[in-house]
């Protein structure tokens, strides 16, 4: 009988005891593999959303919540600031682009945002890419829209419907529906795998003339300031590079004609970002390790407590001419299959857990995530689990090197 099978006929008796010990190594294994996959392909998502321009200039406030909510449709803005803001960089004889954002409304949740054609014609999400539309076409007028990918395939428009928003940058239980203004769909944009494919994208003045209605009709005097036209952000893209460092210290020292608000790079405030989110991965990856060394742990326990029953097979084997060392080899043997077991399921359950949860990501981060990724790392993952396992079946096994041939062949009183 060869080793393999003794092998596998050992583990086969304990059967319970090497599923659970197999099963606490996948969950260690999946949760490592989870949280390296979850962040290396976030990031790389972030960080390529935000390379086709230099600056975003908003409201003064948090400079993360501005990029988040600029580039990412996540969170809150922080404010509106003046249309003079963008009509002044916009003439900016350093400044090659500037695309403003309106925001303020949502159609289920897929947020209006206010801006101008040359977001369609000049400006790129990313470096040489711009964004194309099909079928259909750019807005030309009020009302009318052009949809992200993922906007059209979750709510069912196309080209030619019509549709209405409700007030606020995210649906909420009681928003208030503005029915009198209604929305053609005149075009769809290709997917490009960013934030932009959960968005509507509308002239800026449509959502003016949304907001400015909303204004007439209420008796308060705060509503009624907003009639005079604000923008929430702007994205910039600079001739030369070497502005950049000049515009964004004028901005941020309140020194560009009279601007009072702050330029951010979006690449910077992600980095950031990550770092801090750097930290909770390290603290969930300890824990993942610790599940790992438990569950070696659990192959020493069980294999240490199997020599008790399995001394006389031992024994046998030995009077049949099975060396030492092959006895050795058979015990080392049990540890590695149920390590290697343990970490080849753990990284398959990984990958798979973040796959079958790319949507959910998706809605949460407005970013794709597809769990198909690899990472270097998960090769040594898996060769240190198998290790792990190999070491800590070397005590049991030298149990076994150790069993007394004759003391065990006697006949079972």
């Amino acid at each position: 009988m060869g080793i393999l099978r003794i092998v596998y006929k050992n583990l086969k008796q304990r059967s319970l005891s090497s599923l659970l010990t197999i099963f606490s190594i996948m969950i260690g294994v999946a949760l490592v593999i989870s949280i390296i996959l979850l962040r290396q392909e976030s990031e790389e998502a972030f960080n390529q959303t935000a390379t086709g321009y230099e600056l975003i200039v908003g409201p003064k406030g948090s400079s993360l919540q501005l990029t988040l909510n600029t580039v990412y449709q996540i969170g809150l803005p922080i404010q509106n600031m003046p249309l003079s803001a963008y009509e002044l960089l916009k003439n900016d004889k350093r400044v090659k682009l500037a695309v403003p954002y309106v925001l303020g409304d949502n159609f289920k949740n897929f947020r209006l945002i206010g801006t101008v054609p040359e977001i369609f014609t000049e400006f790129e999400y990313k470096k040489g890419i711009k964004y194309k539309i099909s079928p259909g076409r750019i807005f030309e007028n009020d009302l009318e829209a052009v949809i992200g990918s993922e906007t059209a395939q979750r709510t069912g428009l196309k080209v030619g419907d019509t549709f209405t928003g409700s007030h606020g940058v995210d649906s909420y239980e009681g928003a208030e529906a503005h029915d009198e203004f209604r929305f053609n769909v005149t075009g769809v944009l290709e997917k490009t795998f960013t934030p932009v494919d959960r968005v509507i994208f509308v002239t800026m003045n449509s959502v003016w003339k949304i907001h400015h209605h909303e204004a007439e009709e209420s008796k308060d005097t705060a509503v009624s300031l907003k009639k005079e036209n604000t923008i929430t952000s702007i994205l910039l893209k600079l001739k030369n590079p070497v502005y950049f460092d000049l515009i964004r210290r004028q901005i941020n020292d309140n020194k560009y004609e009279g601007i009072n608000a702050q330029a951010v790079l979006p690449v910077l405030e992600i980095k950031q970002l990550f770092d801090i989110i750097g930290n909770i991965n390290s603290i969930l990856l300890v824990i993942a390790y610790l599940v790992i060394f438990v569950a070696a742990i659990s192959i020493l326990v069980s294999l240490y407590n199997s020599m008790n029953e399995r001394k006389r097979d031992i024994a046998i084997m030995r009077s049949l001419g099975a060396t030492k060392f092959t006895i050795l080899k058979i015990i080392v043997l049990e540890g590695a299959l149920i390590s290697l077991t343990g970490a080849l399921s753990g990284a398959l359950l990984g990958h798979f857990t973040i796959f079958i949860m790319k949507n959910k990501i998706s809605d949460l981060a407005g970013i794709q995530i597809t769990g198909t990724a690899f990472n270097i790392i998960e090769l040594y993952i898996f060769a240190g689990t198998i290790i792990l396992g190999i070491i800590a079946s070397i005590i049991p096994a030298l149990k076994a090197y150790n069993t007394d041939v004759a003391k065990n062949l006697n006949p079972v009183s």
